[in-house]
C-alpha cells in the first residue's frame, strides 16, 4: 500500500512539473485588473487624472469600479453627477 501511495505521489509531482513548464505568462496590467463582468473596460485616465494616480497606477481600475456604483459616473473626468453638479469621485 505504501509503495502504491509513493508511486501516485511521484506521478502527481511529475504532472505538476510538466504543467508548470507550460503555464501562461503573467500579464502585468498598467492600470490594474478589469473584470469583464463589470462592463466595458474604460480606457486609461486622461492626463490630468493620470497625474493623480502616478506611483499607484495599478489601483486605477479598482477605483473606477468603485466609483461606477455612483449614479452617472464619468470615467473621462473621474467625477459623478450629484444633485445638479459634478463631484470628484474619491474612494
Amino acid at each position: 500500500m505504501r509503495k502504491l501511495i509513493l508511486a501516485g505521489l511521484a506521478a502527481a509531482s511529475l504532472v505538476g512539473v510538466a504543467g508548470a513548464a507550460t503555464a501562461q505568462p503573467v500579464v502585468v496590467e498598467r492600470w490594474g485588473h478589469w473584470d469583464p463582468t463589470w462592463g466595458a473596460q474604460p480606457g486609461p485616465p486622461p492626463a490630468a487624472v493620470a497625474r493623480h494616480w502616478r506611483h499607484r497606477e495599478n489601483l486605477y481600475y479598482a477605483h473606477v469600479h468603485t466609483c461606477m456604483a455612483r449614479e452617472r459616473y464619468d470615467w473621462h473626468r473621474d467625477r459623478y453627477w450629484d444633485h445638479g453638479h459634478w463631484v470628484v469621485c474619491s474612494d
